[in-house]
């Protein structure tokens, strides 16, 4: 039945589409092409490939030896893998798949997955639903180096504590918060030839004491407003206290220090992310621990709590990094609302969870103005796809910059909805905390394999250090 379901799949498929070695056609037409006069594309080694489309789907043969292998990556699409001869061995969400000639795999749309050839003169049929525009606009990068795309990481810093998050002022001063899963001594610092400085001075900093109103506690998010004002969100995990603090780096001083109400945000909040609007006043918090946005009005300091909405949730997916389900808290990671973001006019907001692959928005004013649940709620809607991340930002272009924490790299969906990696690398992308655009077209990025530190191994810490700071250009 499988068989000839395929079968006649093909053949609607086959009459419906145009390939990829012919010029464009209209896609509504009736299109009858004779597959095997079609030419092989080479891919990689011992890996060939030729597909043809229509409006709705995709079909592909690839010819492969033992050896060939398709890197791990993800795409939005349904995929239904059939093995017409030979074997292959399918790597996704922790476990293998060992595909054999009759049998078929179909694999839910953005669950990366990786692909082995076993046998030599293996043929397999693949269904993408809807078809892959990656490979028709030639953007696909998974082939050929299966560990990079891009060697230009330039090293900021190398630091033996690791790095949370990342800012670069308008000048290209550099400052980090220190991530309080690891070092419970410096909270904030800011780099100066390469070096972690603590900033504004080590007064603020805890240095391994008892957490107190005068000095930093837990440090993680951090961002630069328009008029290039630092501010940093203290998660307060000792303290039980969740405090916004605002620097004028050119005085080098703290301008401001807010203290979010205890019916808001109680002891246990982790607010690891945060959105400066200066034009309005106004804060977003995304805390993970009770899933929701915290609105801070800057002026008059009342806050309020956003949540109980399935866009704030983390999906129920693992996180799979180097072949390994990431467990969080001694179970399978399911980290909820993380990066969050404002657009350049600061009219959207937009979010989405560390664990799921989308990518959502809302407007702004509705959480300014005090909107009910129900009417914010209705308003929020998806963007688009996202690699799982722990960090985002939005450039003024309309942008969206993401840590993809399972391909090791920097993804890019842009205004038009394609998703990109922009660069990737195995060795030195372990774990890309947050992403951070600054002057110049550079991009930077701090890491700091936070997935072997002892929150998630359940042990000992498995980091080696050093932690680094990169930054490119596209």
């Amino acid at each position: 039945m499988i068989k000839l379901k395929l079968a006649i799949l093909l053949v609607v498929v086959v009459m419906t589409s145009h390939t990829n070695t012919t010029t464009a056609q209209n896609l509504k037409e009736i299109q009858h092409i004779k597959f095997d006069d079609l030419g092989w594309e080479q891919l990689g080694n011992k890996l060939q490939r030729k597909y043809v489309y229509g409006e709705q789907g995709m079909l592909a043969l690839f010819k492969m030896d033992k050896g060939a292998k398709v890197p791990l990556h993800q795409h939005p699409n349904e995929q239904t893998s059939y093995i017409i001869k030979g074997s292959v061995k399918v790597t996704m969400q922790g476990k293998d798949y060992i595909v054999k000639a009759g049998e078929v795999l179909i694999i839910p749309g953005n669950i990366p997955h990786q692909f082995e050839c076993l046998e030599d003169g293996t043929l397999d049929i693949d269904f993408f639903a809807p078809p892959r525009k990656d490979w028709i606009d030639g953007t696909a990068s998974y082939f050929g180096d299966t560990n990079k795309t891009n060697n230009n990481l330039e090293v900021v810093a190398a630091m033996d504590v690791r790095p949370g998050d990342v800012a670069v002022s308008a000048e290209g001063r550099v400052f980090a918060t220190i991530h309080p899963l690891g070092s419970q001594k410096i909270q904030l610092v800011e780099i100066i030839n390469g070096k972690a400085i603590p900033y504004p001075s080590n007064i603020y900093q805890k240095n391994g004491a008892k957490a107190n109103d005068a000095q930093f506690d837990a440090m993680l998010g951090l961002i630069f407003d328009k008029n290039n004002q630092l501010w940093v969100i203290d998660m307060g995990l000792e303290l039980g206290k969740t405090r916004l603090w605002a620097f004028d780096i050119n005085k080098n001083k703290v301008i401001q220090k807010i203290e979010l109400p205890s019916s808001v945000a109680p002891k246990g909040t982790f607010t690891q992310d945060v959105a400066i609007d200066e034009k309005n006043n106004f804060a977003y918090l995304a805390d993970i621990a009770n899933p929701g946005i915290i609105v801070l009005n800057l002026k008059t300091k009342k806050a309020r709590r956003f949540s109980d909405h399935t866009s704030l949730q983390a999906e129920d997916k693992n996180m799979i990094i180097k072949g390994k389900i990431a467990y969080f808290g001694g179970k399978p990671a399911r980290v909820a609302i993380d990066p969050i973001t404002l657009s350049s006019d600061r009219e959207t907001i937009f979010f989405g969870a560390m664990n799921g692959n989308s990518w959502y928005k809302v407007p702004a004013k509705l959480l300014r103005e005090g909107k009910s649940h129900s009417i914010i709620g209705s308003s929020i809607i998806k963007v688009g796809n996202k690699p799982f991340s722990d960090g985002a930002i939005t450039d003024a272009n309309g942008n969206h910059y993401f840590t993809n924490l399972q391909e090791h790299a920097i993804t890019k969906l842009d205004a038009t909805g394609k998703l990109t990696n922009i660069i990737r690398d195995n060795d030195k992308l372990l774990w890309p905390d947050n992403v951070y655009q600054g002057p110049d077209g550079w991009l930077y990025i701090s890491v700091n394999q936070l997935d072997s530190s002892p929150a998630f191994t359940g042990a000992k810490d498995e980091g080696k250090p050093p932690y680094y700071i990169y930054r490119f250009k596209q």
